[in-house]
């Protein structure tokens, strides 16, 4: 009788639980980044690292220039989501903090669209090989899962 009462007890709490999520639509995921399709420009089937730069480029955000000590405001290196706040800075904070010695790639002291071209265009080579599973130098779907800046 314990058994039954509990079964019952168990079958009511999960339909309980599933009927909710029938009554709602799902809501559906956007995807984190751009679809390999998208990236594909020659539908080839596979991504070049040309490609891969090429959409990086014509999608890249609009930072303006600015000089490291005015933004790095405790001195330590990096630009933390906060200092990019209160500096103005907009468009780096999808990539959580920053070392502004990697972005600061001529060494001035001074973050130029020079040096955010040259430091993105890195980081897209540096994700493109971590990708290449096969070391073929093109991107398959397959492979495509697994780049991330």
């Amino acid at each position: 009788m314990r058994h039954a009462c509990a079964a019952m007890v168990l079958g009511l709490a999960l339909a309980g639980l599933c009927a909710p999520a029938q009554a709602q639509p799902q809501p559906t995921a956007k995807p984190a980044g751009p679809s390999f399709k998208v990236m594909d420009t020659d539908k080839s089937g596979h991504l070049t690292l040309d490609e891969v730069l090429a959409h990086a480029k014509k999608t890249s955000r609009d930072v303006k220039p600015f000089r490291i000590s005015d933004a790095d405001l405790d001195g330590d290196g990096t630009l933390t989501l906060d200092e990019q706040r209160q500096a103005g800075i907009t468009g780096l904070e999808h990539f959580g903090p920053v070392n502004l010695k990697e972005l600061d790639v001529k060494g001035d002291g001074y973050i130029s669209k020079d040096d955010l071209d040259e430091y993105f265009r890195r980081k897209h080579r540096e994700a493109y090989s971590r990708a290449d599973a096969d070391k073929d130098s093109r991107l398959h779907p397959s492979e495509f899962a697994l780049f991330r800046f």
